[in-house]
């Protein structure tokens, strides 16, 4: 959240970056939507809500494109934090605006009942709850002064956002709303698979299935589907439709450099048979060995979606 687009000053404003003081000021300690900012991962998805009172509107959303860190440099407008010694920070790309601004008054109103009850099963959750934007008070919900850097998962982007209105609306001349819809469509399919990475990633105790892999490192993994999250809605988010694998096998596995059978075994594709980088022969060298596997097993139907999809052919074994 924030009241205006400048935000910082030259550099730090609200489409180029996340920040926040470490501390409030002269030992104050922090403040726990700022030290969000940490958790921030390259690739999540970071909606955007500007404006204050009944001018606040989500107004589009951006990707990050840096971890979270701290870090000395300074916004050169730092404002209310000018005598904060250090900053949250994390960079931002790619912003893109929506055709219509989605105003937070409409979106408490008419969907009140969704969010309170979101709101309530979040309050059960004790120390695990998530951090919100917004809270009831008085009988109403309002945002949460201070909350600059909040979570939205799929469930309460659901809350907030109701799809199938938007999408009823495609039939009116004003594309606008249908357009809006279709990028909130595309944010809720990001936010569902960034769930669904951290979900496979913890299924394979965080580390790389692919035979003698030694990668555990959390920033060179990748929890991904098989079946890709656009061709196979019946096997979306399930977690048989999953693989942890580190940044090189996973773009090997895409690009169809190789696969699995169905007794999960590498086997490596004839299009690497003239080909003797160290990273192909140690694909060649892997061929016929068994995945590491977790306790949810790879979908048959995922596994032959893939074959199918990059055009598998096996590379022959050696007399």
């Amino acid at each position: 959240m924030s009241r205006d687009e400048t935000h910082g000053g030259l550099g730090w404003g609200f489409l180029q970056c996340v920040w926040a003081p470490v501390e409030k000021g002269r030992g104050t300690g922090s403040w726990p939507f700022w030290s969000k900012i940490s958790d921030i991962v390259v690739g999540d998805v970071i909606l955007h809500l500007r404006g204050v009172k009944q001018e606040a509107s989500f107004v589009g959303y951006s990707t990050a494109a840096t971890d979270g860190y701290r870090t000395m440099e300074r916004p050169p407008e730092p404002g209310a934090w000018a005598s904060a010694k250090s900053f949250f920070r994390a960079d931002l790309k790619n912003f893109v605006a929506f055709r219509t601004p989605l105003k937070l008054a409409g979106i408490f109103s008419s969907r009140r009942e969704a969010l309170e009850e979101y709101f309530d099963n979040n309050k059960q959750r004790g120390e695990v709850k998530k951090r919100l934007f917004f809270v009831r008070q008085n009988g109403r919900l309002q945002c949460l002064n201070g909350a600059y850097l909040s979570e939205v998962d799929s469930k309460l982007f659901d809350a907030m956002f109701a799809l199938e209105m938007l999408e009823q609306e495609a039939h009116r001349p004003e594309k606008t709303v249908v357009h809006t819809g279709e990028q909130l469509s595309e944010v809720r399919s990001r936010i569902g698979q960034d769930e669904f990475s951290d979900e496979i990633k913890k299924l394979y105790g965080h580390r790389c299935c692919f035979p003698s892999c030694p990668i555990v490192e959390e920033s060179f993994l990748v929890g991904s589907h098989i079946a890709r999250w656009s061709d196979n809605d019946s096997l979306r988010g399930h977690l048989s439709n999953g693989l942890c694998l580190c940044l090189m096998h996973d773009k090997a596995f895409e690009i169809g450099l190789f696969t699995l059978d169905n007794e999960y075994q590498v086997i490596v594709s004839s299009r690497v048979a003239d080909q003797y980088s160290p990273f192909v022969a140690s694909l060649k060298f892997s061929q016929g060995q068994r995945m590491r596997l977790a306790t949810i097993l790879p979908s048959a139907e995922a596994l032959a979606e893939h074959r199918l999809r990059v055009k598998f052919v096996q590379l022959a074994s050696n007399p």
